[in-house]
């Protein structure tokens, strides 16, 4: 019977976020009505992202839950993927309810509003996940009442907001359809990003410290679990940092920007907790993590090689015809010739503390090879074989088989 439900929520789940995705996007092609005014800037390029997102969370959430159906985290990511893509679908529909312009409209456009906000509360479950991450469950009893608190609390915050007098906190320009109660405005705010900003303050670090203090008490598979998950999560933190940074230097649209790029760099989020659940290729991460930052450091250095041949071969040819474009050239030789040296000892570099094992083991096979020009007994050989693949890979067992020469010898 758990199969059984475990395969009905999958595939159920899977199912609605590719029909709202679909939907959504559809839509908004069909009927590009005007975008409303709304808390967090949801317009049509963080539409497609945010789907994407959705669609990521989904996926890998039902291949969790049907692998690991007794594994929390795989239900939780299909419920935050349902919501991600059915809160644009709403969206949309809002926006295309609320530009007809007539009664009945402005009466959709109030249900799909009040939809759309409920299903971006729901996605906030989302914060859930990394002091359940990766067994399901708290590693301790304290983190375990913080998160049996938690839930509860955000699903009492859904529903105060779903009944909330006044303005949909997403979208301001409409009414609460749903309202009952005494206005809460002057406690909770005119706009939901106005309690999400500093909730997501505060989550943060408590999120920060659950993982590490997991870390700290974990085996080696579960480190490398956790390694997973933060570094997707900080590649999409730095890209929507980046994103919001670059929309305030240029005067575009914070949300917008911030919302699209959280939407696609977020999809790295689900992937990697599938790899690390799964198992699936779970030791590549220091790899990954190493090569990363060798070619992150490697482009910072090009670039300040670059800058500077450039303006010092400027100053040099200015007196020349074509001296800027001389100067460009060389540069671009500079770095190209550097590139290699540059790489290989930086990458080096970073290897010895970042992918320490796979440093290690080439260390050894180096000393192997070394060791081997100059050994020509057969027994010696072969023990320092052995010797060097235990060290390097740490096989369960070892055997070298040695092919008998024709004649016997």
């Amino acid at each position: 019977m758990t199969e059984l439900r475990a395969s009905a929520f999958a595939f159920i789940g899977l199912s609605a976020t590719v029909l709202a995705a679909i939907g959504a996007i559809g839509l908004r092609i069909v009927d590009p009505a005007p975008v409303l005014h709304n808390s967090f800037g949801f317009g049509d390029v963080a539409l497609v992202g945010f789907a994407v997102m959705g669609l990521t969370f989904s996926s890998v959430g039902a291949l969790l839950v049907l692998r690991r159906s007794n594994n929390a985290v795989g239900w939780l990511m299909v419920i935050v993927g349902i919501s991600h893509a059915g809160s644009i679908l709403t969206a949309a529909a809002t926006y295309s309810a609320a530009a007809l312009g007539t009664a009945g409209g402005d009466r959709l456009a109030g249900v799909t509003g009040w939809l759309t906000l409920i299903l971006v509360m729901i996605g906030s479950f989302f914060f859930v996940l990394p002091f359940i991450y990766p067994t399901g469950r708290a590693h301790t009893r304290l983190w375990d009442r913080l998160v049996s608190v938690m839930i509860p609390f955000f699903a009492l915050t859904i529903i105060v907001y779903a009944i909330q007098p006044g303005p949909l906190q997403v979208f301001e320009t409409i009414e609460n359809p749903f309202a009952v109660g005494p206005d809460l405005r002057p406690v909770l705010g005119v706009s939901l990003s106005q309690v999400v900003a500093p909730g997501s303050v505060l989550l943060a670090p408590l999120a920060i410290l659950a993982i590490t203090s997991r870390y700290r008490s974990s085996g080696q598979v579960e480190r490398q679990q956790l390694k997973w998950f933060l570094f997707a999560s900080s590649l999409s933190i730095m890209g929507m940092s980046t994103a919001a940074s670059g929309s305030a230097m240029t005067g575009g649209q914070v949300g917008e920007a911030g919302l699209a790029i959280f939407g696609f760099a977020g999809a790295l989020i689900p992937v990697a907790i599938g790899i690390a659940i799964l198992r699936y290729r779970l030791y590549e991460i220091d790899r990954i993590i190493s090569r990363t930052i060798g070619w992150a450091v490697v482009t910072g250095l090009l670039v300040v090689v670059f800058a500077v041949v450039v303006v010092g071969l400027q100053a040099v040819l200015a007196g020349f015809t074509q001296g800027q474009t001389l100067a460009v050239a060389a540069s671009t030789l500079t770095a190209f010739a550097l590139f290699q040296p540059i790489r290989r000892r930086v990458q080096s570099v970073v290897d010895r503390r970042f992918d320490r094992a796979r440093y290690d083991a080439q260390r050894t096979v180096d000393a192997f090879a070394e060791h081997l020009r100059n050994e020509v007994d057969l027994t010696t050989l072969r023990a320092a074989l052995v010797a060097t693949a235990d060290d390097a890979v740490r096989p369960v067992s070892t055997t070298v088989w040695l092919r008998t020469a024709p004649g016997g010898r």
